[in-house]
């Protein structure tokens, strides 16, 4: 790899004045927690965000691909490479399928698909983030998965170009994708939805919103749910639940703490640092192993140093 300052100049020659430097990460995650990160370049196109992928490799940097940051857990060090800001996020059609770019907001299609009276997304209502991290990590919530709904997609290898893919490319699973294991990049995809009024899509959408809202921290940064729930026989187990039977909301390291209306949220106080979210989900992990005998895995995404607590 070329030096800092090497690379600095070969990142401003490939990619242009929009590379900055040793930029603090905490705004960009819903945690607001983090350290800089050493190279930063938002995409506001796929054919830059393509570039900007070509060129860290070309230049033996690693990279990452940032979208709303709100399943990512920066560490103090920040990262010793390039963040890439996904900021494609063009609604790519109004018909009855409709398209997005991988940046575009999850909170904004739920309410863009409302007014075009197509319904389907409305569980997905107040998960913040944008489309590209939720079909990375397959978000859900009350039983649903964004994977169930996915139709087509385009997406970019780095060795093989872009590709138009289906549902089934993908192999989600609980949480997963096979994005989380092929590093590949989401450009764009559509949706399978369906008819219904506008005025009923918009009325469950602000069901669900305030029901996330009423379990929630509003005012504190946090991910939701840091622990997945445990699969079982066929069965879910609410790890929320098994948190709170072992003393989860009474528990803190620092400024991070245990949300006091949901056991398996972690919430930053104020000031919290990296080091002791890592260190708090490792007692709580801890915990639930005694007591219960399982282990518990992070839903969050570690960028920077190795999470050691978790």
């Amino acid at each position: 790899m070329e030096s800092r300052e090497k690379t600095k100049e070969s990142l401003l020659e490939g990619l242009g004045e929009g590379v900055r430097f040793n930029v603090p990460l905490a705004p960009y995650t819903s945690f607001r927690i983090g350290g800089p990160a050493d190279f930063f370049f938002e995409a506001l196109s796929p054919w830059e965000l393509i570039k900007a992928v070509s060129v860290s490799r070309s230049l033996g940097i690693e990279f990452f691909i940032l979208g709303g940051g709100s399943n990512i857990l920066v560490s103090d060090a920040g990262f010793r490479g390039l963040v890439i800001k996904n900021g494609c996020a063009a609604l790519l059609t109004n018909g009855d399928n409709p398209g997005v770019q991988s940046g575009f907001s999850l909170n904004e299609l739920v309410d863009k698909t409302a007014e075009l009276g197509l319904s389907g997304l409305e569980f997905l209502a107040g998960i913040p983030g944008t489309v590209g991290g939720a079909i990375f990590g397959n978000a859900g919530a009350f039983g649903k998965s964004i994977g169930d709904l996915l139709e087509r997609a385009v997406v970019f290898d780095p060795d093989r170009g872009l590709e138009t893919v289906d549902r089934d490319y993908f192999e989600f699973g609980y949480r997963s994708s096979k994005l989380k294991r092929n590093g590949e990049i989401l450009i764009s995809t559509s949706f399978r939805l369906e008819k219904k009024t506008a005025e009923e899509v918009k009325r469950e959408a602000e069901e669900i919103r305030t029901l996330r809202r009423e379990k929630h921290p509003q005012n504190q940064g946090s991910i939701g749910c840091f622990f997945k729930n445990i699969k079982e026989k066929g069965k879910t187990i609410p790890v929320g639940r098994l948190l709170e039977q072992v003393g989860a909301k009474k528990m803190a390291v620092g400024n991070a703490a245990v949300f006091d209306r949901h056991a398996n949220i972690i919430v930053n106080r104020g000031g919290a640092k990296a080091s002791e979210v890592r260190e708090l989900a490792g007692m709580l992990r801890d915990r639930v192993r005694e007591k219960f005998g399982f282990v518990l895995e992070p839903e969050v995404v570690f960028l920077g140093e190795e999470p050691d607590a978790t």
